[in-house]
């Protein structure tokens, strides 16, 4: 038909290749469209599963926090001590986490309310509650409440309660209230994102909906939007819970008058529904992109597919034109010149034999070249050793590294560069000779000046056409900076772990670290019997000191306290800053601990003796034992102390001695 070999191949070749990408991309766009719709449903149900265990755990965690907060002293001895303004002062730092915390007595009624760290004036009685019976069936035990005497629809909100019991005498200590407003939870999800214009919605069992949105084109991140499920637009059973209790659902339905993808989750306790929901015109927007671009890259294949077959078929007319251009060239003595060629028939296999011949022609001449310049640009330490273990050769940073020539090294073992240590020794250099490969030994090489470098070694034996050994080959790579920065970084822990357990004014173990150094004490007084004394200690009138001469003058108090600790008590003894103005010490096998307290009064009065201050200074305190036939936990110990101490202020305050 055509004359022309060149526009025989070049038409045939065009068609062929745009038949095959018409094809493809047929195939590929309803694939990839598929694909990316399920992608988008999995990607929700994610989302909706996600958003679920990010609200359990905020909820965990909050349900922890009150019930540490319900183990707090101020709550504890509350009944006993009636410290009104401690339990103020405790419940009112918490009200970052808790804006409403209220403090119930065993009656069921509300005694104190901390509304935004503030004492509130209005009180509840709560006797009659269904959360309050509850609760109390569950000592010790945070509860999630959720009805209609707490539901406010514009600002929705859950309870947390917990009914404390002391664990020594399984007596009611008082019961913790608190709120936790859906504000608060919807700060959990605020890293979720839903593309464009998706969503967050979640319902509770009380029919209020939480909207929360990620959209920079609102202005703000994480707005929050309440609202009914009565109000809402859509199938009734849109906040149902899913089919299968626990897994993820999925539906296509009209949300608010829009087209959309839903995900659904559920949380068992609070009974709460879980939607992700992202419109469907946002996700038909990404397969109008991906449309056209498939049309961009099926336009770029066929210009490519015929520049392509241009090429080809000029190159299949040319081969004996190009193998005559070639030889000229390797006859001058341009061994670079070789002859490009495409076809495989009987003049493509004679040029393909022509240029390899050429090749070999030019390896022959520049391999040594190569290789030399390939050792001498090489950053990490080369030694090749010979067959019978001597140095061969090394490169220029083993040189540089080392300090040694050539010659000075040539013919040496390698062990006169190595430091001969456990490492060196533990290193399986006799089995390099059997072939086997040594990986990143950690040894020390040593320079002519005698000074020992930490090197990563590694070593490989030579082969050669018949897989004998003839040599080996061994790197070294310098690892001194990071030995360096190893020792800087165990200093640097080792400084934090003290600053962790160290009282910052008084150098003395803070609360951690005496709760972990003295449970660590009892642990071996129980095994060998020892005694052991605890006294928890309170410095008298401190916010007195505060109040008429500054705080200033607090603070040199707690250094004098802990001062005439340490010159009271032994090394061996445990003392610390248990906060505040209270101190603890654990005597450690005191041989007479009424002669260690008469010491003790007798330092603090001859202190104050010579002082020459305005105020005397003056402690509370409370000693216990520890019997070992009988063991107590640290925790139980120092609530004992601390009883006897205040039992000893009490006194103080009487004027008994």
């Amino acid at each position: 038909m055509f004359h022309s070999l060149k526009i025989t191949l070049l038409l045939s070749h065009t068609g062929i290749i745009l038949f095959t990408n018409i094809l493809l991309a047929s195939v590929s766009y309803h694939y990839i469209h598929s694909s990316l719709e399920t992608s988008q449903k999995e990607h929700l149900t994610f989302i909706a599963d996600h958003a679920a265990r990010s609200i359990n755990n905020f909820l965990a965690a909050r349900a922890d926090l009150l019930d540490r907060i319900a183990d707090g002293q101020e709550i504890v001895h509350y009944s006993t001590n009636y410290r009104e303004t401690a339990l103020a002062s405790y419940l009112a730092g918490f009200h970052h986490s808790f804006p409403n915390l209220s403090f119930i007595n065993e009656r069921g009624v509300e005694e104190m309310r901390i509304i935004d760290g503030e004492i509130s004036q209005n009180f509840q009685d709560f006797s009659q509650s269904l959360f309050f019976k509850k609760t109390l069936s569950h000592p010790n035990k945070a509860l999630i409440f959720q009805d209609e005497m707490f539901n406010n629809p514009k600002a929705p909100a859950l309870k947390l309660a917990i009914a404390k019991f002391r664990y020594s005498e399984n007596k009611f200590a008082g019961m913790l209230l608190a709120t936790l407003p859906y504000e608060k939870i919807a700060e959990s999800l605020t890293d979720i994102k839903i593309g464009e214009n998706g969503y967050l919605a979640v319902s509770d069992a009380l029919g209020n909906i939480m909207s929360l949105s990620n959209q920079p084109s609102l202005g703000s991140v994480g707005k929050v939007m309440f609202c009914l499920a009565k109000e809402e637009e859509g199938p009734a059973n849109l906040f149902a819970p899913p089919a299968q209790e626990g897994q993820p659902g999925f539906l296509r339905v009209p949300v608010r008058g829009v087209d959309s993808f839903v995900a659904k989750a559920y949380i068992q306790e609070p009974r709460w529904t879980i939607l992700a929901i992202l419109p469907h015109e946002e996700f038909m927007r990404q397969v109008k992109k991906m449309r056209l671009g498939f049309l961009y890259l099926f336009i770029t294949f066929f210009i490519l597919a015929s520049i392509l077959s241009y090429l080809l078929s000029k190159g299949i007319t040319l081969p004996l034109s190009r193998l005559t251009q070639a030889a000229k060239g390797i006859a001058q003595g341009n061994l670079s010149e070789i002859a490009v060629i495409k076809s495989q028939d009987e003049i493509g296999r004679l040029i393909g034999s022509f240029n390899v011949m050429t090749r070999n022609l030019k390896e022959t001449t520049i391999s040594r070249d190569y290789f030399n310049t390939i050792l001498s640009s090489m950053q990490e330490s080369l030694v090749v050793l010979g067959h019978d273990g001597a140095i061969e050769m090394i490169n220029n940073s083993t040189s540089a590294m080392l300090g040694y020539e050539l010659h000075e090294l040539a013919g040496r073992p390698l062990g006169f560069i190595l430091k001969q240590d456990e490492a060196a020794v533990n290193c399986p250099f006799s089995n390099l000779a059997e072939g086997e490969i040594i990986r990143e030994c950690e040894l020390s090489y040593r320079t002519k000046w005698g000074k020992e470098i930490p090197v990563h070694f590694s070593a490989s034996p030579m082969r050669d056409s018949k897989g004998e050994i003839y040599g080996i080959v061994c790197l070294a790579i310098n690892i001194s900076k990071r030995k360096k920065m190893e020792e800087s970084l165990r200093q640097s822990e080792t400084r934090l772990r003290e600053i962790a357990i160290t009282d910052e004014l008084t150098s003395l173990l803070n609360r951690r670290g005496f709760m972990t150094m003295a449970t660590r004490q009892l642990l071996v007084a129980k095994r060998q019997e020892e005694n052991i004394f605890l006294i928890f200690a309170d410095v008298d009138n401190l916010k007195g000191v505060n109040d008429n001469m500054g705080h200033h003058a607090g603070d040199q108090v707690l250094i004098e306290t802990a001062q005439l600790l340490r010159q009271t008590f032994r090394d061996s003894d445990i003392i610390a800053r248990l906060g505040g103005d209270e101190f603890a010490v654990l005597l450690v096998d005191p041989t007479d601990e009424k002669t260690v307290m008469s010491r003790l009064d007798a330092n603090m009065e001859e202190r104050n003796r010579v002082a020459g201050r305005s105020y005397n200074l003056s402690m509370s305190t409370g000693m216990v034992r520890y019997d070992p036939e009988y063991p107590q936990s640290i925790e139980e110990l120092m609530n004992q102390a601390d009883t006897l101490m205040y039992e000893c202020k009490q006194k103080r305050k009487r004027g008994i001695r």
